[in-house]
């Protein structure tokens, strides 16, 4: 659909895109305690320049192995240590790679300066990218975790936020705010929804990227399959702890009801399947089994043994079986809301 950049009412577009969501694992920071003061090199700065964060919250939670966020411990249920951090980095090619290499779809003019919210930024490597490949810009990236690199764009910086908070960033309004993989971020998406529309400037963007739950399948899947078993244990478990990771169903509805104007919805398929057709769908699979190889750990430890009451060992089971049958034909949905 072709898009003007002038919005047909005074009101904030949106553009919505739900994507297949490897969830990340993030790594504990190298702290550098010894400077405090400003700092750049060129044209990136240290992160203590950059960076809005009390010391507190470096310091992380470890449970069954892995290590946590501390601020509003136990909201976000990925872990954030080095393995996640990892897998974070290899799920932004591989979502890159999902829309041609790009960073974002939404029609803005990037010939002139404007200012770009990340929500959820995990590493931050999103925000990092955009503010290098976009100079004129002005990119901020928040999220519940300092895990963020220490050299960064001088026109890029982080904050320690929790965005179902209200947001504080006074008169600023931005052209465009961006999330991904947000399915285990928020109690009430909706809350967030709303309040990107207020922080949006007139003809301003919302896109979003997530996976739909539960997964699709080309063939039916045997009775015992223990990945179908896995997918409908994360799906209660995530319902249970209060944020469904069904929910990305439901965007498109809730932007409609917060007031955004001229939204689009597209689906496209990802497989998981070796035997996939199609050059573009045999890499995709490759790629969705490797992020899902590197995180399926993460993503069910702490659902499984917070929600579901599961020991580490018995959740260990389950996950395991779940890898060993990765190359069942499965799909994962690639689904796409846009003005």
């Amino acid at each position: 659909m072709e898009v003007d950049n002038e919005p047909k009412v005074p009101s904030p577009n949106s553009y919505l895109v739900e994507e297949l969501g490897s969830y990340v694992d993030a790594g504990e920071p190298e702290l550098d305690s010894e400077n405090d003061a400003d700092s750049a090199l060129g044209g990136m700065s240290l992160r203590s320049s950059n960076f809005t964060v009390e010391s507190e919250f470096y310091r992380h939670i470890e449970e069954n192995g892995r290590t946590y966020h501390r601020y509003k411990h136990g909201q976000y249920p990925l872990p954030n240590d080095a393995l996640e951090q990892n897998r974070l980095e290899f799920q932004h090619r591989f979502l890159r790679m999902t829309i041609d290499g790009k960073l974002f779809v939404s029609p803005i003019n990037t010939d002139r300066p404007i200012n770009v919210l990340d929500v959820a930024t995990g590493t931050g490597i999103w925000a990092v990218e955009f503010a290098d490949e976009y100079p004129k810009s002005t990119v901020i990236g928040t999220d519940l975790s300092p895990i963020q690199p220490h050299y960064i764009p001088t026109n890029c910086s982080f904050r320690i936020e929790d965005a179902e908070d209200p947001w504080k960033f006074d008169d600023l309004k931005f052209d465009l705010i961006h999330g991904r993989a947000l399915l285990s971020c928020f109690r009430s998406p909706k809350t967030v929804i709303a309040s990107a529309f207020q922080a949006l400037a007139p003809g301003g963007y919302l896109e979003l990227r997530d996976p739909i739950f539960p997964f699709k399948y080309a063939s039916p899947p045997p009775e015992d399959c223990a990945l179908v078993k896995w997918n409908n244990m994360i799906v209660e478990a995530s319902t249970k702890a209060g944020r469904p990771w069904t929910n990305g169903a439901h965007y498109k509805k809730w932007m409609e009801e917060t007031g955004f104007v001229d939204i689009v919805e597209r689906k496209e398929y990802a497989p998981m399947s070796p035997w996939a057709k199609g050059q573009r769908n045999k890499v995709l699979s490759v790629w969705v089994q490797r992020n899902i190889l590197m995180g399926l750990e993460g993503l069910s430890m702490a659902l499984f043994t917070r929600v579901l009451g599961m020991e580490k060992e018995e959740g260990s089971g389950v996950w395991e079986e779940t890898l060993k049958e990765l190359f069942v034909e499965t799909q994962w949905v690639l689904r796409e809301l846009a003005i």
